[in-house]
């Protein structure tokens, strides 16, 4: 049978920034479970939910594109977060900043009402690529054509923003629209008292209660370890274009004293030692490149990792009350099984988070000693291009001809002042690093020993 088609109408489904809900599916987007908060946003009853394509909630203003990059991430095996427009049953429409992780035989999305700055922004952002995609479909192109536009424009527009990739965007959305979250969610807690849970589930939120404490403490240094993030992803850029222009000013002297016809020689001695040395330098500063790239990258996982699980243990908290509240009102066997089942999958689903931060912890540190040794051998390589080019305009002042040698000197003198202050940046980074991660893994290893205890405290109430 043939599912009513819904009319979209411009009036939002109002649901409080405070409140967390989450679905379950299988791998083909089918709907397994869903908790009371994402039954009463979206108005379908359980029962249409239940069994029904994920995609019974999809508004018609959602771009293609998002959904493709969605699913590129979900195919590899790897976590998603981003803003999405939704349809209830009535035709309203609801946002939701979703986080989808993948879970055995499926899917776990945890939403929440979007709050942020970025929100606005990518909202605007979705309409133009709205507009691309059935542009192109109106001009009669193939619908992909249309996304594959899209998404071209998509990856141009965070970038725009100042973010390397959606990677970046993703870690930095999530974290503070769950910093909105959590602001809300405060500001209801003080005037509304939580309804007590009692029976076998009570020792479960307690214990529920000290992995939050735990992942709270992680959380607060989140920002702390995105804004570390950009300063190496600039620092990169820097090095990389400091060695690219030693390496080619130096190219140019040498040239430019192989045409001198007197003194010519000795300043060819010099340009050579240049020009070996800036490759020194050029080799250095790609491997401190490499490094660079490494530790953001396993910063960045440890990032969403732990903004991920913090999301997923309050989602389990507010789960927990609802399974207690839904138990006293409503008992019944065969939705006390499936909702104890839900909590199974919201267990191991934290698990599972807190496992990838513990994983990319020894990542990070790795490049670090090696990002130290390569720090100083570059800062030996520009001490002695600094020297070399003494000598090389000691040797110039004789010859007249050798004003052009000259300047391209003062020039590679002027690039190694400039680089003094990056280049301490980027040390007090990587040592300010070397100082806080062994703090940061006693407290992660501190919130996996209460995660796992609250796993086998859940699973015995589950």
């Amino acid at each position: 049978m043939a599912r009513p088609t819904v009319v979209p109408r411009p009036q939002e489904r109002a649901f409080g920034p405070h409140e967390l809900f989450f679905s379950t599916t299988d791998r083909k987007g089918i709907i397994r479970s869903g908790n009371e908060v994402f039954v009463r946003v979206s108005a379908h009853p359980l029962e249409a939910l239940l069994g029904a394509p994920h995609n019974i909630i999809r508004h018609p203003d959602m771009p293609r594109a998002v959904f493709q990059l969605m699913w590129s991430y979900l195919d590899q095996g790897k976590p998603f977060g981003g803003f999405v427009k939704n349809m209830a049953a009535d035709g309203c429409y609801y946002w939701v900043m979703a986080l989808v992780v993948p879970i055995e035989g499926g899917y776990l999305s945890v939403r929440l009402k979007p709050s942020s700055a970025f929100f606005p922004v990518v909202r605007d952002l979705y309409v133009e690529l709205l507009n691309i995609e059935r542009a192109a479909g109106e001009a009669g192109g193939a619908w992909r054509d249309g996304m594959a536009t899209a998404t071209a424009r998509l990856v141009e527009a965070i970038g725009s923003l100042g973010f390397a990739n959606y990677d970046e965007f993703m870690r930095i959305a999530l974290a503070a629209e769950l910093s909105g979250h959590r602001a809300a969610q405060k500001a209801f807690g003080a005037g509304h008292e939580p309804e007590a849970v009692t029976g076998d589930l009570a020792p479960t939120l307690a214990s529920c209660g000290a992995v939050e404490h735990g992942l709270d403490d992680l959380f607060s240094r989140v920002d702390g370890l995105l804004a570390t993030i950009k300063q190496l992803g600039t620092a990169a850029t820097y090095v990389l274009g400091l060695a690219g222009d030693i390496h080619l000013i130096s190219l140019n002297a040498l040239v430019g004293s192989c045409r001198l016809e007197r003194g010519g020689e000795g300043l060819s001695v010099v340009t050579e030692d240049l020009a070996r040395l800036s490759q020194e330098c050029t080799d250095n500063v790609n491997a401190m490149a490499a490094q660079l790239r490494e530790l953001s990258a396993s910063l960045g996982d440890m990032a969403f990792s732990v903004t991920a699980a913090k999301l997923q243990i309050e989602m389990t908290s507010c789960f927990i009350r609802e399974l207690s509240h839904e138990r006293i009102a409503e008992p019944d066997a065969t939705a006390d099984a499936r909702l104890r089942g839900d909590l199974r999958t919201l267990t191991e689903s934290l698990m599972a988070s807190t496992a990838q931060l513990i994983q990319a912890l020894p990542r990070a540190q790795a490049p670090i000693p090696r990002l130290i040794r390569l720090q100083h051998e570059l800062e030996t390589d520009l001490r002695r291009l600094s020297s070399v080019h003494l000598i090389g305009a000691i040797q110039a002042v004789g010859i007249p001809e050798a004003g052009m040698f000259r300047e391209l000197l003062d020039r590679i003198v002027g690039q190694l002042q400039r680089s003094t202050g990056e280049l301490d940046q980027l040390a007090e980074g990587v040592m300010s690093l070397r100082e806080h991660l062994p703090v940061f893994e006693r407290t992660a290893l501190d919130a996996r020993r209460a995660t796992e205890s609250f796993r086998a405290v859940a699973l015995k109430a589950a």
